[in-house]
């Protein structure tokens, strides 16, 4: 393909009422009529194009935006819509300089000469010249096949549903050579699948598949990942033809750095649900994909968009997989989830993740990722909108059950620290504390072992005080009343009133209530009269961690 600039712009009227080519100038139509005896079989095209080119402060502040506009046959009619792939094909730089297919040079310093006068100018600081000028498009119609590739992955997309409809293996090669050679006319995932797909139920000799198959593995573009539905293709060519010449292919497939780079969770799952397919149709398995995969998770990716459909997914990988042996990807999993996933929705499908790994019996304690999962809730709780916590407290019982589950945790494997946090968290504000405790209530009932631990460990250390709270929003207001501001054992009141007989009873190291709130050096005196006078009996129980009596 050649593209000869004719410096000026015929506008569409002009090609249309004459013509084409015989609209244009005496020395334009003599540059058409010479391509035409030089390229006898070639094709003729006259293109209107618009450069749009912006001039900023220093060399890297300079940007030109090219497009053709329209596309006229040299007869004059239009046939941009028929040849639109030629749009993602034509090369306006130079031959010479950047190897283009622009047979003219263009001022070195402007790079404007073959776009003839500027139309229009705008901006100081940062100006904007646009240009429309008129070229001449010449190529040969043998190689339009290739043209199409060359303009990008559209037009190869295009070019692939022919071969499938025809099953054109001559032309599937003469795709693969343009792939093989540009990165940016390689295959989207469809294309791939669809071709592959082809060959699955090909008659062709085995030896041949495999080193099309390997062609077109390869050709996937590296900024695509594959989805589902290429992933379970390759696994049928792998039953179809066997893994044993197909495996480099598919870990360069995987290896691929950019591929990989900053991806969602979700990929590295699809990738170890593949690795795990795959494995079970070698002999005698391979984990090195699986292993691969599970680094990559740790190294390789970001984020994670949606915790619900991930913890799913990995709930399906051990229930598919359940004799295997996955405590790696788990493991793997839980350590993202720690390292990266820090806001409100995640920690609470790390919750579930938890609860049902540990109901499979098959992971042990997880007591290492508990301990984690404690400190990093805990620690998170701080940081969250009053907003967003009360969103959840008093959500669909679902959501209540995961928060209530995420305290069991902090309060079972947590650190004083820990419970510290939630404690600061949970007296905010009135609302947000009555929430929280109707949260607990309505998931594990009134006199439940959480609400007696979340008393003993997080509430009786701190008062409803301006230090603490937000004092305005635990004060009561009633219409022509004065307004009742908050007692310092306000919160420890309200426990009481759900749970009275908490005082009477003794947690699994078989502390009291008032234990606790006597050997705390951060309890007030009002919290600690509060509950020596609900269970005076309880100052002549030693306290079983101290061996000392409360107030002694």
């Amino acid at each position: 393909m050649v593209v000869i600039p004719l410096e000026k712009e015929y506008d569409a009227l002009t090609l249309v009422a004459n013509s084409g080519i015989n609209a244009l100038s005496r020395a334009h139509r003599e540059k058409a009529e010479a391509i035409k005896v030089a390229g006898e079989d070639w094709k003729l095209v006259i293109v209107n194009a618009k450069l749009v080119h912006t001039c900023g402060y220093g060399y890297a502040s300079h940007r030109d935006n090219k497009s053709i506009i329209e596309i006229f046959d040299e007869a004059g009619s239009r046939v941009t819509g028929e040849m639109g792939w030629l749009k993602n094909v034509v090369d306006f730089d130079s031959l010479e300089h950047d190897g283009g297919m622009l047979l003219a040079l263009d001022d070195e310093q402007y790079c404007v000469s073959n776009w003839g006068e500027c139309k229009s100018r705008t901006g100081n600081y940062e100006s904007t010249q646009t240009y429309r000028a008129t070229f001449l498009v010449s190529y040969d119609p043998e190689f339009q096949t290739e043209l199409k590739c060359l303009g990008g992955s559209g037009g190869v997309a295009e070019v692939c549903k022919t071969i499938v409809a025809k099953r054109d293996y001559d032309l599937l090669d003469r795709v693969l050579a343009v792939v093989e050679t540009k990165e940016k006319s390689r295959f989207d995932v469809d294309s791939c699948q669809a071709l592959l797909q082809m060959l699955v139920k090909s008659r062709k000799d085995a030896s041949s598949r495999v080193a099309l198959v390997k062609q077109i593995i390869t050709g996937l573009s590296s900024s695509l990942e594959p989805n589902d539905v290429l992933y379970g293709t390759i696994i049928e060519v792998v039953d179809k033809l066997g893994h044993e010449d197909l495996l480099d292919t598919i870990g360069g497939l995987l290896d691929n750095t950019q591929r990989k780079s900053h991806q969602d969770m979700s990929i590295f799952l699809r990738r170890m649900d593949f690795a795990l397919k795959l494995s079970e149709r070698i002999e005698g398995g391979d984990s090195s994909y699986l292993e691969g995969a599970i680094n990559d998770l740790t190294t390789r990716c970001a984020i994670v968009s949606d915790s619900t459909a991930a913890v799913n997914t990995i709930m399906d990988l051990i229930t598919e997989y359940h004799d295997v042996d996955l405590s790696s990807l788990v493991g793997a999993c839980l350590n993202f989830f720690h390292r990266k996933g820090k806001t409100l929705r995640i920690l609470m499908e790390r919750t579930r993740l938890l609860e049902r790994l540990l109901a499979t019996n098959k992971f042990g304690s997880l007591e290492l990722s508990l301990v984690e999962f404690a400190a990093d809730f805990a620690g998170q709780m701080q940081g969250f909108p009053n907003s967003s916590l009360q969103r959840t407290l008093d959500g669909e019982l679902e959501e209540k059950e995961k928060f209530v589950k995420a305290t069991e945790y902090v309060m079972e494997f947590g650190t004083p620290n820990d419970y510290d946090r939630v404690g600061k968290m949970a007296i905010r504000t009135m609302k947000l504390f009555s929430s929280f405790v109707n949260a607990i209530v309505s998931v594990s009932g009134e006199e439940c072992s959480l609400l007696r631990d979340v008393l003993n460990k997080c509430l009786l250390q701190y008062s409803i005080t301006s230090e603490h709270t937000t004092m305005y929003q635990w004060t009561t207001y009633s219409p022509g009343e004065p307004s009742v501001p908050p007692t310092p054992p306000l919160h420890v009141q309200k426990v009481l009133e759900l749970y009275p007989n908490v005082v009477h009873t003794v947690d699994n190291d078989g502390r009291l209530p008032l234990h606790y709130a006597t050997a705390s050096s951060t309890a007030s005196v009002e919290v600690i009269m509060e509950v020596f006078g609900k269970f005076k009996g309880a100052a002549s129980i030693p306290d079983p961690k101290t061996r000392l009596f409360p107030f002694q």
